[in-house]
């Protein structure tokens, strides 16, 4: 039973050492860290200041605050019972684009403290899966400039508008005019006069004519 205790407790040993990297090589962390990126409407000293106050307001420890636009933070350190301590470590890398226009650049990566064959002990980079972390230190860094959180909308396909039909009132056309027809002229009969007429109009011709012989012929003494 004594022997079983020793064995058990080896095995432990043996485990919490290889937890502690004693037997792992040194890895290649190409590619482990996040990157975020973003343009601030704001001076480079104004920025520079806002990163700063963020930085501390969120509880991360400065270990690097360089005048020319680099800071390098870490979470506290975290370690639950004889696992490794852990953190996060943010580069941050302000860049200015014109005089009130700065560039950012937040970049995040989770560290183990250990040691391996290879190396002495210190803190080794291992591969970051959360972006959170970096996405609300730009947020808090955008937030003290007075900048609002850019929402992305989506685009919305508006069908087009049907235009509506437009009702045109019937015109009624006036009646046509019946052409005027032409009533052939009609030729009077001639009236023939009775002859007896004829007869007075001769006799009260002729009696003129004497009428005139006789006053014009010499009176006879």
């Amino acid at each position: 039973m004594k022997k079983l205790m020793i064995a058990m407790v080896c095995a432990v040993l043996v485990t919490c050492l290889g937890n502690l990297g004693c037997a792992r090589a040194a890895r290649d962390t190409t590619g482990f860290a996040l990157r975020e990126e973003s343009v601030l409407n704001a001076p480079f000293q104004e920025a520079w200041h806002a990163v700063k106050r963020v930085a501390l307001e969120q509880g991360y420890d400065l270990y690097t605050r360089d005048k020319r636009g680099t800071f390098v933070a870490y979470t506290p350190m975290k370690r639950i019972l004889w696992a490794q301590p852990r953190r996060t470590k943010f580069t941050i890398d302000l860049v200015e684009k014109s005089p009130q226009e700065t560039a950012i650049s937040i970049e995040s990566i989770r560290q183990v403290y250990g040691v391996t064959l290879l190396t002495h002990p210190n803190w080794h980079d291992r591969k970051q899966a959360d972006p959170g972390p970096a996405q609300a230190l730009l947020e808090g860094i955008r937030a003290t400039l007075g900048e609002a959180p850019v929402a992305e909308v989506p685009a919305v396909e508006v069908p087009p508008a049907e235009a509506p039909a437009v009702e045109v009132p019937a015109v009624e056309a006036p009646p046509a005019e019946a052409p005027a027809a032409e009533v052939p002229a009609t030729e009077a009969p001639a009236v023939e006069a009775p002859a007896e007429a004829v007869d007075v109009i001769e006799q009260s011709s002729g009696s003129a004519d004497d009428h005139a012989a006789a006053a014009s012929a010499p009176a006879v003494n």
